[in-house]
Parts: structure tokens; sequence; C-alpha cells
């Protein structure tokens, strides 16, 4: 997918185009992509805005997460919980810093917590660096990813009113 002036793409285009190429292991290509959708901001129109293709994958995230686990009780609120093979939960400081920001920002999605969500994705979209903008990408991309191809039962019945 070029990015070019005769046809803007909206961020559910690229970040779509993002996950099939996740899901298709289409390393050369999501490399190129990537590349495209990180770079410094102002240095090309023809494209969303970075943390614009952040903000759809988050919410990729959360309805893939809603729709594996049925939606959260009114009042409550997912707890995200990061765990390793062997259980045991990593201090967050272990996380790379691409990583500790799709935690804390899935936290804030799936929390309802909608400043907090916002001030994530402000943070991402000041990151000059391209190379920390590609690996928050492809981090957000890994997790979408596994949630989409990981198994688990259906999601409970959800009571409705008659």
């Amino acid at each position: 997918m070029e990015f070019n002036d005769d046809c803007p793409l909206s961020p559910a285009a690229v970040g779509g185009h993002l996950v099939r190429l996740v899901a298709d292991r289409d390393g050369p290509a999501l490399a190129q992509a990537v590349s495209q959708v990180s770079l410094i901001p102002g240095a090309r129109t023809d494209r969303p805005k970075y943390e614009d293709v952040l903000a759809w994958l988050m919410d990729a995230i959360v309805e893939v997460v809603e729709a594996r686990l049925g939606p959260a009780p009114p009042g409550e609120t997912f707890v995200l919980a990061v765990r390793h093979t062997d259980g045991h939960e990593p201090d967050p400081a272990e996380l790379p810093a691409s990583g500790q920001w799709v935690l804390r920002a899935a936290a804030a999605f799936l929390g309802d917590a909608p400043a907090e969500a916002e001030r994530q994705l402000a943070e991402a979209g000041r990151e000059l660096d391209p190379l920390r903008r590609a690996e928050t990408l492809t981090d957000t991309l890994v997790w979408l990813d596994f949630l989409l191809d990981v198994e688990l039962p259906d999601p409970p019945d959800v009571p409705t009113s008659a």
C-alpha cells in the first residue's frame, strides 16, 4: 500500500493494512509500511497521523477483548495483567519503552479512561524518533495480532432485558 496524495487513507485503512501484513507474516512489506507510518510528524501529508493509526489499533484491541470476553459489567472495568509464559507478572520497568506504552495505553482504553487514553496517544504523537515510533507501532500490532490468534472460550452470556 503506497501513500500518495491521489488516494488519502484513513487510520482504519492504514491500520487494517498493517494488521493484514502482520497476519500474513510479510516482514519486508510490514517493515516498509511501519516505516512510512512512523515518519516524523509533518514530513508527509498524504497519510493519517501516526497517533490516529495507534488510536484505531487500540480501539481494535478493545473490540477484540470485548468480543472475546464480553463487555465489562456496568460500573466495572477490565484489569490488564501481563504474564510471562511461566505465569509470573513482570515488573513494567522490565518491558521496553514501547511495551510500557502499549500496556499503559491499553489499560486506559480498556479501563474506559478517555482522558488518560488521549494523554497516551498525545505522548506517542510527540515522539520524534522514528525508530521509537516504529517500535511502539509494531508492539501495538503484535499485541493485537496475539489477541486475534489466542484461543479463548466463548464469552459468557450477557443478560438482556426482554
